[in-house]
């Protein structure tokens, strides 16, 4: 590559880095089965030039990981400053968590779809600068896993739960606390947003329960005290009830898996 060559990917991958995340909005609204596959490929394509000027320079440079570093500071710098502003902490807590939905589902997967030398080695730095920076722990996934597994966003909790009962990934209650999330929650802005906190902790939340010697012991806990309520509040229609239930559920293993 020559040097005006590199200059252009270098400018390019610099700024873009940037834009893959701050020029996209609401990555809830297009996070439904029927819509995130079309999405996705839109996002693809309107960053390719981006991933690919990346891929450019990480070849050429004598210190790759030095590279990633620097995109990776980018990346973080670039959100904070937009994050300091917001004046009102309640709108910069809803940004964030917009973010690490942004990354998760879009930056990441769409990094990785190009199978770059550098997709692995820029996405972890990503992370462990992100995680850091604003104490999350945001991780990363491909599109084929997240579209593939679709169909079990917002069960994490629930759906572990249901395997500890040997309960299967079709089961009455699983396929009734989805419905209720579709045609309730994602319809209500208290319950969107209750989604998006879910998506932000939940994994973390699963990953650390599963590496207790109890965990069988904690989830049948999890069942009994939260899970066969909201079934019930379903059923009777007590949609709100239910949501506070889930919502109580949610920050109470927040609070005792996160801390």
């Amino acid at each position: 590559m020559d040097l005006v060559a590199y200059g252009e990917s270098y400018n390019q991958a610099m700024q873009g880095i940037e834009d893959m995340l701050l020029q996209e909005e609401n990555p809830m609204a297009s996070f439904k089965k029927n819509v995130y596959p079309e999405a996705f490929q839109a996002y693809l394509r309107r960053h390719m030039d981006t991933i690919q000027a990346i891929e450019a320079v990480y070849q050429q440079e004598e210190n790759p990981a030095a590279w990633t570093e620097k995109l990776a500071e980018r990346l973080v710098t670039a959100a904070q400053t937009e994050l300091e502003n917001i004046p009102k902490k309640g709108k910069r807590s809803e940004q964030q968590i917009n973010y690490n939905m942004l990354l998760a589902i879009y930056v990441f997967p769409a990094i990785l779809e190009m199978k770059g030398q550098s997709a692995d080695p820029l996405t972890d730095a990503i992370i462990e600068k992100w995680n850091t920076t604003f104490r999350t722990a945001v991780g990363k996934a491909d599109y084929e896993k997240i579209e593939s597994g679709f169909h079990r966003k917002f069960c994490y909790i629930t759906t572990a739960a249901c395997e500890s009962q040997g309960k299967t990934d079709d089961c009455y209650e699983l396929e009734l606390l989805r419905s209720y999330r579709d045609e309730y929650l994602m319809n209500t802005e208290d319950g969107e947003a209750l989604v998006k906190e879910y998506y932000n902790i939940a994994p973390t939340i699963v990953n650390r329960i599963g590496r207790q010697e109890n965990k069988a012991e904690i989830y049948a806990g999890i069942w009994d005290t939260y899970l066969t309520d909201c079934i019930h509040l379903i059923e009777e229609k007590e949609n709100e009830a239910c949501q506070k239930c889930y919502m109580d559920m949610v920050y109470d293993l927040k609070q005792k898996y996160m801390a």
